[in-house]
């Protein structure tokens, strides 16, 4: 299938990655001075200092040619808003839409999740020396956005292969993919697999042993609790380019869908999460790979012209230039079943401009803060989201504060720095139980409302808070960690976060 051709299909939520605008575009430089950055305008549109600048795709990158791959390791993701993507055009969503999205997203995850099951310990991992990389493109259009950023990857099913582009997804425990027949019996929900005009396509039987589900008729059956997605377990032959290394007997759902929606018009997802359905689980059981714990990393891009990738196998446990570049975050297991294939982290403070916050003792126990590419902004616990955003005030006081522009309701804390020509913000830091922590970025700490202009424009910080009692204490969003590859070490039992790699 040609990717300049499909009009992408429906996928519910929780499978989004949504990522507004970034900034790559502003004339700004920036420095850092210890727990702060300086930002201040330049007279081009280069930066200097100790501001980084993502790798760019080749001016002349064309639909075919994304579709192809740029070389022979990579994988181009195009966004939905991109001028090579054939959904350029649709509309865009608002930053209040994709905080309303985040916050749904988490509200529902813990009911989805029990449908399936999942594992509670380490499952089948990649051969080390066996790594596949699967490039990622982000773009944004400012002249549209605010809106959402969907980061996908281009995956083959079935035999013939049929081309499809998927979601990234580390919640779900199970890929998903829509299929014909339609459950209309109509045609209308392509992009869709055509099971029957693939050899190898099988449903799993009731009676298998890969079956989460108790059931008694002739198919496994998968269904999400609100009954907004039904489907199938099935098994078919996931060929990733551009090695055309292959999945045999690759488990996912088959997902019945009447109709394309044009809100949520992508095909489906893959699933990186612990579950034994996940990607890295079976990609080392078809390889006959004895069951270790799984590794691949990620890295998203933050602008329109530059590219990310997913790399599986080896290559995930591989450092930065620098070893001291990179911040380890000890991997903690949930003890809720519900939630035992999702990945967590052992939060267990913040700092503000290099001084602690006072968030209550407790706030990031019980192994509660959760990594998740399909979250955009990250979110706290109210106590801890309090606590940030009054220490950002008052550290900002300097500034004009004002309430959030058009379009970023849900955004509380915001400042016209229109006019300025220098700005100091101070710097976030994670802290983890291992007493090592990670400084985020200025530019991924604020959401600008003229990228172009970014900071030099309306910004808002760029977190929100959870529900009072959520089950999460924090939810760490791919905006917060956009041009970081995050490493996720399982078999170590640690979180990689290695800063500008895409």
């Amino acid at each position: 299938m040609n990717l300049c051709s499909v009009a992408f299909a429906s996928l519910f939520s929780f499978c989004l990655l949504l990522l507004p605008a970034k900034h790559g575009a502003s004339s700004h430089g920036s420095y850092k001075l210890g727990p702060r950055q300086i930002f201040f305008k330049t007279s081009d549109r280069s930066s200097s200092g100790d501001s980084h600048q993502a790798s760019r795709l080749p001016p002349a990158t064309t639909c075919s040619s994304m579709a192809t791959g740029l070389d022979n390791n990579k994988l181009p993701i195009v966004h939905r808003q991109s001028p090579w993507s054939p959904l350029h055009g649709l509309p865009s969503l608002t930053t209040a839409d994709v905080l309303h999205r985040d916050t749904s997203l988490v509200r529902r995850r813990r009911r989805f999740s029990s449908q399936s099951s999942v594992v509670a310990a380490p499952t089948p991992a990649l051969s080390p020396a066996a790594a596949t990389i699967i490039p990622a493109n982000g773009s944004s259009d400012p002249s549209t956005l605010p809106g959402a950023l969907d980061y996908i990857v281009l995956v083959s099913y079935g035999s013939p292969e049929q081309q499809f582009p998927v979601f990234l997804g580390t919640n779900v425990g199970t890929s998903l993919l829509r299929c014909k027949p339609c459950a209309s019996g109509s045609d209308d929900c392509n992009p869709a697999f055509d099971t029957l005009q693939s050899s190898t396509f099988a449903h799993v039987p009731c009676s298998s042993p890969d079956c989460p589900v108790n059931c008694s008729s002739s198919v496994c059956p998968f269904y999400d609790l609100y009954g907004t997605v039904g489907g199938t377990f099935a098994t078919d032959v996931l060929t990733l380019a551009p090695s055309s290394m292959a999945v045999h007997d690759f488990r996912f759902v088959c997902m019945d869908v009447e109709s394309p929606s044009p809100d949520l018009p992508e095909a489906g997802s893959i699933d990186l999460s612990r579950h034994r359905n996940s990607l890295p689980s079976q990609l080392s059981s078809s390889s006959g790979i004895a069951p270790t714990a799984a590794s691949f990393s990620y890295c998203l891009p933050q602008s329109r012209n530059s590219q990310g990738f997913l790399s599986l196998g080896g290559d995930a446990t591989v450092v930065g230039d620098d070893d001291n570049l990179t911040v380890h975050a000890p991997m903690v297991w949930n003890n809720d079943p519900d939630l035992a294939s999702m990945y967590f982290i052992d939060l267990v403070g913040m700092s503000l401009g290099g001084e602690d916050l006072p968030i209550p003792s407790g706030t990031f126990g019980n192994a509660s803060t959760n990594l998740d590419v399909g979250a955009t902004f990250t979110m706290l616990a109210p106590e801890a989201y309090t606590t940030l955003r009054d220490a950002f005030r008052k550290e900002m006081s300097q500034y004009n504060n004002r309430s959030s522009p058009a379009g970023f309701d849900g955004f509380d804390t915001c400042f016209n720095f229109t006019g300025l020509n220098e700005l100091v913000v101070p710097l976030v830091q994670l802290k983890f139980s291992n007493g090592e922590s990670l400084m985020i970025d200025g530019d991924q700490m604020l959401y600008y409302h003229d990228p172009a202009a970014g900071p030099f424009t309306m910004a808002c910080l760029a977190f929100s808070s959870l529900d009072v009692g959520d089950s999460f204490s924090a939810v760490i969003g791919t905006y917060t960690l956009a041009s970081t590859e995050v490493v996720y070490d399982v078999a170590g039992g640690k979180v990689g976060f290695i800063p500008w790699r895409c």
